[in-house]
């Protein structure tokens, strides 16, 4: 009878230990990726706050790109929504010194109103909210933050099951569990605290890991998926020279509609020598990602012709899995209840960090007066 329970003795303090190291050597980059997730999921609201725009039916895409690339001194690569209103288009530029660079201008009258650096050294810098994304997107690393913080995602998910495992109440106990009231001692009230943010956030943190790490391994799951499980992957033009003419990027649009003819713009990769061709991305209905979608058509500069259509509302079940990872990780999927759900969880990882090393601290400074009596 005692060898069952003593094998799950065993294992249970196994858990702890697995619990209590992972919080305590990955806990405080938990808590940072929580804050500053908190903070993104409403950016582009703050950030559009201070910019006016005149509401007017938009003057068009070409001329923009024009009167853009004219005070840039450059060709721009790109133009599309910058903020979910459209009222404000950003013209993208790639500059080898400084990277890529956006211009915000006003659809209606073509003022240029703003500029955003896409990766941005300081956050006093042009974009405070990019340097953000990056950091918690990357750790500011590139792709060696990206694959960290995928293996952090993972270890996460480790975190938040272990945690609910050996936080479960019993029958009889779960009053208890949320009883504030009832927890005396500092180090009781650090626990419950700590216990009662962890069961309540656990299967929103699961899925924030679970989806983030999906993003951070977007290349190697793409390949894998592209051969095993039926991914169509996004069309790849071939480099070659541009036509001495193209149709322009209103045209470009207008044929795009055609082709899905309830789709609305998001942006526009505008023809290179990288890149001869019009890439049309667009939202259609149905897409989780709320105005950014991720359906695309590709025509031919030159004569407009169609190359490509990628329908992301009913393409491939492999496509919509992953293209949900960051609709999920944002909670664009379900639309404010889950923005507000995201921000809810990203905030509580700080908490539950500081909860439990506190109580740890204290539980070990207590032992270790006690053991010195």
């Amino acid at each position: 009878m005692n060898q069952p329970w003593r094998a799950s003795q065993r294992i249970k303090r196994v858990v702890v230990l697995l619990h209590l190291w992972l919080g305590l050597t990955l806990g405080a980059l938990w808590a940072v990726q929580g804050l500053t997730g908190a903070i993104l999921v409403f950016h582009r609201e703050f950030d559009r706050a201070g910019l006016t725009a005149v509401h007017a039916p938009p003057r068009p895409l070409d001329e923009l790109v024009a009167r853009a690339a004219r005070t840039q001194g450059g060709a721009p690569e790109a133009i599309g929504l910058y903020y979910p209103d459209g009222s404000i288009l950003g013209v993208t530029f790639d500059d080898a010194a400084k990277g890529k660079r956006t211009v915000l201008m006003d659809a209606a009258s073509g003022r240029i109103i703003g500029l955003r650096e896409r990766t941005p050294r300081s956050p006093d810098g042009e974009n405070f909210w990019r340097w953000v994304y990056n950091l918690h997107h990357s750790l500011l690393l590139g792709d060696r933050g990206e694959w960290l913080l995928g293996t952090s995602g993972l270890l996460l998910l480790a975190m938040a099951s272990s945690g609910v495992w050996l936080g479960w109440p019993r029958c009889g106990q779960w009053r208890a569990a949320f009883s504030p009231q009832r927890w005396r001692t500092r180090v009781q009230k650090l626990f419950g605290w700590h216990r009662a943010m962890g069961l309540v956030c656990a299967a929103a943190l699961a899925l924030l890991a679970i989806s983030g790490a999906m993003m951070d391994f977007g290349k190697p799951l793409r390949a894998w998926a592209q051969q095993y499980a039926g991914y169509q992957p996004p069309y790849k033009p071939k480099p070659g020279p541009l036509p001495e003419r193209t149709i322009g990027a209103e045209r470009a649009l207008a044929l795009a509609i055609t082709a899905l003819p309830d789709a609305a713009l998001t942006s526009i990769s505008l023809p290179s020598t990288k890149s001869p061709v019009y890439q049309v991305r667009l939202r259609r209905p149905g897409e989780w990602r709320t105005w950014s979608g991720t359906s695309l058509v590709a025509i031919e500069a030159e004569n407009g012709r169609i190359l490509a259509t990628y329908d992301a509302a009913s393409g491939p079940l492999a496509n919509r899995i992953l293209d949900s990872a960051f609709p999920v990780h944002s909670g664009e999927a379900a639309q404010l209840p889950g923005r507000v759900l995201v921000l809810l969880a990203g905030l509580s990882l700080p908490v539950i960090y500081l909860t439990g090393l506190w109580a740890w601290l204290r539980r070990r400074h207590r032992v270790r007066g006690l053991n010195a009596i």
